[in-house]
Order: structure tokens, then sequence, then C-alpha cells
């Protein structure tokens, strides 16, 4: 059968998700390509914030004693409230930050989120297909491009460490930024590959090329 329109197809059917509100992280897949259980990891974890309980017994303090400690007393308060404070928002990176693992330490959630130590990060200025997503072309011709693209990050990684410039956040929390494997940009490398769609101007022409090239998800079928 001719596929001469897959790739017109696939770029109308692909995109009928919106990747920055998908459900979360799946199976990772480690970059050597092995795969691996869900993985554990609360984006939302709550911290347990302890106050001490006033003693119902206790003795009140003399009015000597009392004005000795007042300075150190209200000092202590001040820190006191600015700790519960800080305890009370979420855990999350600043807007601004670096997030770095070697390469035991990264693992591929799907074409544009990798897990990078202890945090999940989203790739910037791209959106993959999530994984289970299926790309269809002409007649019944269809291409599971979530698995895909999974696949080109591990390709692209090859057991690189990956460092990672944040910045800003998701609507679920997660950090965004730009991440680097041996020096070579991985959402750029996505969209240039076909792997990807760009989200931002500076990554247009280079998904341009992508399509007219027919590559990665805008390959054309025989």
């Amino acid at each position: 059968m001719r596929n001469s329109d897959v790739r017109t197809h696939i770029g109308l059917d692909l995109w009928h998700f919106d990747s920055r509100n998908r459900p979360g992280a799946g199976q990772p897949v480690h970059a050597a390509g092995k795969q691996t259980g869900v993985w554990a990891v609360s984006l939302n974890h709550k911290r347990r914030i302890f106050r001490p309980n006033a003693g119902a017994g206790a003795p009140a303090p003399s009015f000597s004693v009392w004005l000795a400690a007042a300075g150190g007393a209200a000092t202590l308060l001040v820190t006191a409230s600015l700790f519960i404070g800080s305890s009370e928002a979420p855990a999350r990176a600043p807007a601004t930050s670096h997030i770095s693992a070697s390469a035991d330490q990264i693992a591929v959630v799907d074409g544009d989120t990798l897990r990078v130590g202890e945090h999940i990060v989203r790739l910037a200025g791209i959106s993959a297909p999530a994984r289970g997503s299926v790309c269809h072309g002409a007649g019944q011709t269809e291409l599971d491009c979530g698995s895909a693209a999974a696949n080109a990050v591990s390709a692209l990684l090859r057991g690189q460490a990956v460092a990672c410039t944040i910045g800003g956040h998701d609507s679920q929390g997660r950090p965004v930024g730009t991440c680097l494997a041996g020096g070579t940009s991985l959402g750029s490398a996505l969209v240039h590959d076909g792997w990807a769609h760009a989200e931002t101007a500076d990554l247009r022409g280079s998904e341009a090329e992508a399509r007219a090239a027919g590559r990665g998800i805008w390959h054309r079928g025989s």
C-alpha cells in the first residue's frame, strides 16, 4: 500500500494530545535500554511540620528571667516562623538552577522527560509523543511513536552523564530545562531527528527540515 500521505496524517493525528498535561511517569527505560519498574517518585510530597506542645503544668518564669530572655525569645520566634513557613512550601527546584547526574543515575521516562538523579525533568521547548501514543498514517498504517521517541532519547544518551539548566516548571510542578549529554542538546537533537515537535521559534526551522526529510515521526513510509 502506498503511504505518500503518511507524513500529513501523522502530523495531524500525533499532536491531538497536550503533553504538558498528560499523566505522570510510566515505565522508565535506563540509558542502557533495560526496562525497569514504575519509579516511585512523589512530586507532591507533603512535609511533616513539627511544632512543640506547651507543657500543661509548667511554672511561669520569674520576671527577672523574662527580662533576660526577652530579646533572645523574639529572635527565636522569628526564626521558628520562617522555618515552619519554608517547610510548608512544595519541594521544588529554584526557577533557575542546575541539575546533573552520572549515566547510571539517568532514566528515560518518555520522549521528552528524563529522570536525572532524584528529579523528573521535562526537556524545554519540545513536545514528544508519550508512551503508548500511536501515530496513524494513511489507511491502517500505524507507528508506535511513543516508544520510538523514548528509544531515540536512549540512543542520544549513549551512557553519558546529563547536565540540565532549569528555567522553570510545568503545570505539574516538574522542572523544565535544557539538558545536555556529551555537549549535545537532547531537545534540539530530538526535533532535528524528527522525534519531537518544536514548541519554540528557535526549533521550528529544525522541525520543518525533519518534516521535509521524512525523519522520525514524519516518515512517509514505503
